[in-house]
């Protein structure tokens, strides 16, 4: 193997185990729909003009992200949308989902975790165009969030709902130096030991 080779792949290791992980995995079950149906929900509430879709659907061009997005349109009163997940006590996460609508009247859209709001609007209106809405939280062990909605003339848009970690594992300054220090002397001995070759 020549030495140019051996140093590359050593860099490239390097880099991918010295990476910080900024965010997990979704700890929500079909975030994004992509199911194409509603499981891994709790469905309750006024559940009716409520599905998944896929493509142009009122006056929303398709999903966020993927194939498959929720359209919510319950008339008169409030349908529902939850999941209830397991996480670590005391972490911090980022509760966050795309959410579309058109200012219909009447309309709300509300997202709560574990059961306190932390987005609520009525005849919200976004311009059709999918608005990021994400929200720090911190976790209990088991937590839940929710979504409450309803557009009596016609439908709201939500798609890529998550729930991720956002601690990070960022090393401190000095540890990044003492390991590019050892990954250059680790690459140094072996390019002498393969040029004596």
């Amino acid at each position: 193997m020549k030495v140019k080779t051996l140093l590359v792949i050593v860099a490239a290791t390097l880099l991918v185990l010295c990476a910080p992980m900024a965010f997990g995995q979704n700890l929500l079950t079909n975030g994004s729909f992509e199911t194409g149906s509603f499981s891994g929900w709790t469905t309750g509430g006024n559940f009716e003009d409520t599905e998944v879709v896929s493509g142009a659907f009122y006056d929303y061009s398709g999903a966020q992200q993927g194939n498959f997005y929720a359209v919510l349109g319950p008339v008169g009163t409030d349908g529902t949308l939850s999941q209830t997940f397991s996480d670590q006590a005391g972490a911090q996460y980022t509760f966050s989902f795309y959410f579309a609508s058109v200012g219909d009247d009447p309309s709300d859209f509300s997202a709560k975790w574990d059961g306190t709001t932390v987005y609520s609007a009525t005849d919200p209106d976004t311009g059709a165009n999918y608005t990021l809405f994400s929200f720090t939280e911190t976790g209990t062990g088991t937590d839940s969030i929710s979504f409450s909605f309803r557009d009596d003339p016609a439908y709201l848009a939500l798609d890529n709902v998550s729930v991720t970690e956002t601690t990070t594992t960022v090393p401190e300054p000095g540890s990044m130096m003492l390991m590019g220090s050892g990954a250059l002397a680790f690459a140094g001995v072996l390019r002498r030991k393969l040029l004596r070759r």
